[in-house]
């Protein structure tokens, strides 16, 4: 049977019939009685690439399969196999330190060219007058400052920390930051500010009371129970409170007089109370008379000396002073002719 050739565009090609081969007869076949065979000539036959032929016989029939091809044969590099190379350990860290250079050095010059050309003043400067222009044309401009709970606090004080003045545009007023300003000021504990349009500042404050005075480095000033300085002036209207001498003398005075108040009568004779290394308390009383209070147990001493004072008067006598800083014992110092009068009786006898 002829077999059937499928080319590469899935077309069937018939084969061709194989031609015979005539002899002449009565031709001699050379040496050995054989013809001269004729020579065929053949031009340069195209080059022909084949990966092979299948053959595969269904029934009787026999189908070949060829694959012409007509492309030049190119070769293809073989794939290198396992993983790829790790970067160096150097380039990650290098590249980060890079881009935040580079940030910096843009943020800097943006941020100079800013400041010398003044770009955020001239800004704020023009919002500022657009906002008081607005407020002029509607009428929100403050024209009234009400202040309530004030006594002793100076109302030019007020008026200096408000920074406000009559025509200022209301809405430009922040009562958060006013509120802060204002209780920076001594006499003034708490305050709150609120805008009442269209054109007040309400404010209401509380203020400190006077609670003693403080003297440190010379000089004097009140200050109230918290140990807030209220006033840095030493006025004649508060002399009439102890006064307690020394660094942070200020933040022990209400720890001290709670003590001292159990005992009113003897308190009120008390006109200075001087820390000492900020661990103790002497006491000088209206007489001259100083009483040297122990680290721990001054209220046990406290109490001891009141007793002293109700059974023996002993602030009236001729004493100096009392030194009552040891647990079992206490030691008390008379003045000048006191002490004479006492050496001379003493060697009389």
């Amino acid at each position: 049977m002829r077999p059937i050739t499928i080319d590469k565009d899935d077309r069937v090609v018939p084969a061709p019939r194989p031609r015979k081969s005539k002899k002449k007869s009565g031709q001699s076949g050379g040496f050995f009685g054989g013809g001269k065979k004729k020579k065929t000539a053949s031009g340069k036959a195209e080059p022909r690439f084949s990966t092979g032929a299948a053959f595969s016989r269904l029934g009787g029939m026999t189908v070949e399969i060829t694959d012409r091809i007509s492309a030049p044969f190119r070769t293809e590099k073989p794939k290198r196999g396992g993983r790829r190379k790790p970067a160096p350990a150097w380039r990650k860290p290098t590249l980060i330190c890079g881009a935040v250079l580079l940030a910096a050095v843009i943020i800097g010059g943006v941020t100079n060219f800013m400041v010398r050309t003044e770009v955020l003043d001239r800004s704020a400067a023009w919002i500022d007058e657009q906002q008081q222009a607005l407020a002029e044309f509607f009428g929100l401009t403050v024209q009234e400052i009400s202040v309530i709970g004030r006594d002793k606090t100076s109302g030019d004080d007020i008026l200096k920390v408000l920074n406000v003045k009559r025509g200022d545009s209301i809405l430009g007023v922040d009562p958060e930051a006013a509120r802060e300003r204002l209780e920076t000021l001594g006499w003034v504990e708490t305050a709150s500010v609120m805008r009442r349009y269209p054109d007040e500042i309400f404010i209401e404050i509380r203020e400190r009371r006077p609670y003693a005075r403080w003297q440190i480095d010379g000089r004097t000033g009140v200050i109230d129970r918290t140990g807030a300085v209220v006033s840095k002036k030493d006025e004649a209207s508060f002399r009439y409170l102890p006064k307690v001498v020394g660094p942070n003398a200020n933040e022990h005075a209400a720890e001290l007089f709670d003590m001292l108040a159990q005992t009113p009568e003897l308190f009120t004779r008390v006109q200075n109370a001087v820390r000492i290394r900020d661990r103790r308390w002497d006491l000088e009383f209206d007489n001259g008379v100083k009483v040297l209070l122990p680290e721990k147990g001054a209220l046990q001493a406290w109490k001891q000396l009141n007793k002293l004072q109700d059974e023996q008067k002993i602030l009236d006598k001729d004493v100096v002073a009392i030194d009552m800083r040891a647990e079992d014992r206490m030691y008390v110092r008379l003045n000048t002719d006191a002490a004479k009068s006492r050496r001379v009786a003493g060697n009389d006898t």
